[in-house]
């Protein structure tokens, strides 16, 4: 056993390694890749069909402002990452093609707390920064 596994380290000793230096060097996404939606406020008709179909239920139909800074509110979806599979189907089911799916995987998105997880309609839609969060 001990010489079959010298032997197998020999043998492998002059292949590149594969171990991917991740915060340096990102790694390549797939086209298809599923990360953290994005949201198209002028879009969006705050329907609901995104959270009646989430299996996991972790999106919730909220009141936010239209724009950064405006005093109209209308009904956004919510997401908690938390919970979120990022199965897609909130993307697939919207009929106004409001939600779509983003690159991101960890920047902005790992946190500390599970409270800091909640993407609220500012984010989704990048009006605020995902590592700063909302400036209220």
């Amino acid at each position: 056993m001990v010489l079959k596994n010298i032997k197998y380290a020999i043998r492998n000793i002059t292949r590149p390694p594969v171990t991917r230096m991740y915060p340096e060097k990102p790694s390549e996404l797939s086209d298809r890749f599923r990360g953290l939606q994005i949201l198209d406020k002028s879009k969006c008709i705050g329907c609901g069909i995104c959270a009646n179909t989430c299996p996991n239920a972790a999106i919730k139909i909220v009141k936010a402002p239209i724009a950064p800074g405006s005093e109209k509110q209308r009904w956004f979806p919510q997401i908690d990452i938390g919970h979120c599979l990022f199965c897609g189907l909130c993307i697939d089911q919207c009929p106004k093609g409001a939600l779509s799916s983003g690159k991101e995987y960890t920047k902005g998105l790992v946190k500390w707390h599970h409270k800091d997880m909640l993407m609220t309609p500012e984010k989704l839609a990048r009006e605020v920064d995902l590592e700063k969060g909302d400036e209220r």
